[in-house]
């Protein structure tokens, strides 16, 4: 087989790698002004699951429009997570200039389960919100379930995520190319363990109708309004 075919394995992954550079780009713009942040994420994981399945042709018109209708919920989102990132900052600001040494090994231990709770909750809140209909709070406690059922899969996540940072900081004059392939990396693999978690997900509400108070009918009708696009 020609690998340049249109329908090849190698000129589907270029397909899929150009797309996901494309719809980077658009969620880095659409992340300048901070505050969104969190509509630019959901957004963009909206559209990624979809290139990942192989269902997305189009990548801006479809990555406004998620923008927009998730606009209010992955806003209110962020803000919280704002402040919990603000808080996990100063705490570690404050253990680093007293000296990691000096600080409780207890203390310094809750410093990083919490840390990690917060870097988990950020890693999942907004495909969560992009996939399903459901209020904020539903949102977190979703986030919390997906966290514990995918805690291996979302740590080996956080240290390519903690590679790829060393990889920028050692190597300096790599750092575009490192920066552009390493996120691309991480979201694609992201992508696969949200594509078949939700499918869980899904499964569970299913099964169980007060599964953490997720409003099942909504979550259902959003699921098949996605795929109908």
């Amino acid at each position: 087989m020609n690998i340049l075919q249109h329908d090849s394995p190698f000129m589907a992954f270029m397909n899929t790698l150009v797309d996901l550079m494309i719809l980077n780009l658009l969620c880095i713009i659409c992340c300048i002004p901070i505050v969104t942040i969190g509509p630019a994420l959901s957004a963009k994981y909206a559209v990624a699951m979809r290139i990942v399945r192989h269902e997305e042709p189009t990548i801006v018109k479809p990555f406004f429009k998620a923008f927009k209708e998730n606009f209010k919920q992955s806003l209110i989102a962020w803000i919280i997570m704002m402040v919990a990132i603000l808080l996990v900052w100063i705490d570690w600001t404050w253990m680093i200039d007293q000296g990691l040494v000096n600080v409780s090994p207890l203390y310094f231990g809750g410093a990083v389960f919490v840390t990690m709770i917060v870097s988990f909750i950020v890693i999942t809140l907004f495909p969560i919100i992009s996939r399903f209909e459901v209020t904020v709070k539903e949102a977190f406690k979703i986030s919390a379930l997906f966290s514990m059922l995918y805690f291996f899969g979302l740590l080996a996540i956080m240290i390519l995520i903690g590679f790829s940072i060393f990889a920028s900081i050692k190597y300096m004059r790599w750092l575009p190319l490192i920066l552009v392939l390493g996120h691309i990396v991480i979201v694609y693999c992201l992508c696969l363990i949200f594509v078949r978690g939700f499918k869980k997900l899904e499964a569970k509400f299913v099964d169980d109708d007060e599964s953490d108070g997720v409003d099942l009918v909504s979550v259902e009708e959003k699921t098949s309004g996605k795929e109908e696009d």
